[in-house]
């Protein structure tokens, strides 16, 4: 009765987590491995097993020749959600965690899965301590910032409200009082935060930043039938071939800028248009 798997319990439910992760992307486990991975007894081992068959039926078999358990075709998941960078990480990707068990890496997988490694751009600590805490307190602060059309730097005074990511940096959407609107200042961009002080009134509403719109999308027209449905399988378009995406519209135009959706001030390559 003590190597009972009580799946309710959360360390048993990690175990049959792992037992699932195996079985789908690795193909295979075996008691062995779950009992080094987790540090039980191999009756305890035993006993996940056979809990995981009985709450996913059909979903493992047992090999005798190889002596473990090993999915089947009509597999599916019911303790986690596939994610391909879940599985390559721990399978492929050198996870130190798994490393020398087969819940872990294949041997040489290291060298079958590459990333891109794109150039970092992060701020100061001290400026992106300074700048967290003015959105945090509702503040107002003096920056020193460098900006691209103006080749020059310049201070300006700004009151943070909320932080942004377009997929590649960090900015802060700020009321600029020298502009008397808001603006997305680059964190990395920022030279010099100064502490942060009370507001001295209140500021506008950023209607951009609290309105949620919807951007709707298409495969180009200028792609021919083939490659339109290419592009909607890659990015899983099912309905009437436009693809729905919510975002804050002051976040809008980097959504386009990814998307490679040309502006209304400007046109790109794309496989995309609007809808």
């Amino acid at each position: 009765m003590g190597n009972r798997t009580n799946a309710e319990n959360w360390a048993a439910r990690e175990r049959l987590r792992a037992i699932e992760r195996a079985a789908w992307w690795r193909g295979w486990v075996k008691r062995k491995d779950l009992a080094l991975l987790f540090g039980v007894s191999m009756a305890q081992a035993s006993s996940d097993l056979q809990k995981y068959q009985e709450l996913n039926p059909g979903a493992l078999v047992y090999q005798m020749s190889r002596k473990r358990y090993e999915g089947t075709e009509a597999m599916a998941c019911l303790l986690h959600e596939p994610k391909l960078g879940e599985g390559l990480s721990a399978f492929l990707g050198g996870d130190a965690r798994l490393a020398g068990t087969v819940l872990g890496t294949a041997d040489g997988g290291a060298d079958r899965v590459a990333l891109i490694s794109l150039p970092l751009r992060s701020g100061k600590p001290a400026v992106e301590r300074a700048v967290v805490l003015a959105v945090l307190e509702g503040k107002r602060m003096r920056i020193k910032y460098w900006g691209v059309a103006r080749g020059c730097s310049e201070w300006r005074w700004v009151a943070p409200l909320a932080f942004g990511h377009d997929g590649y940096r960090w900015h802060v959407r700020a009321w600029c009082f020298e502009r008397e609107g808001f603006r997305d200042f680059v964190l990395s961009r920022m030279e010099f935060a100064q502490w942060p002080l009370p507001l001295n009134g209140a500021i506008p509403e950023d209607k951009d930043w609290n309105e949620m719109v919807e951007v709707k999308v298409r495969a180009s027209g200028r792609l021919d039938a083939s490659a339109r449905r290419a592009i909607e399988m890659d990015y899983g378009i099912r309905k009437n071939g436009v693809l729905r995406i919510p975002v804050r519209k002051a976040m809008e135009g980097y959504l386009l800028d990814h998307l490679r959706i040309a502006r209304e001030d400007g046109a790109l390559p794309t496989h995309f248009e609007r809808a």
